[in-house]
């Protein structure tokens, strides 16, 4: 079985999706992380 171009480009814009999908869906959690990211990256 060969893996073509079209496969792993398939393959990372279902992944990309997926990533957009759920931080849409879980927003105050992920600006969260950011905040407490930030701040932790700060100190």
């Amino acid at each position: 079985m060969k893996i073509s171009n079209r496969d792993v480009l398939m393959f990372f814009l279902g992944f990309a999706t997926l990533f957009i999908i759920l931080t849409i869906y879980d927003w105050d959690s992920t600006i969260g992380e950011i905040q407490r990211g930030w701040e932790a990256g700060s100190k």
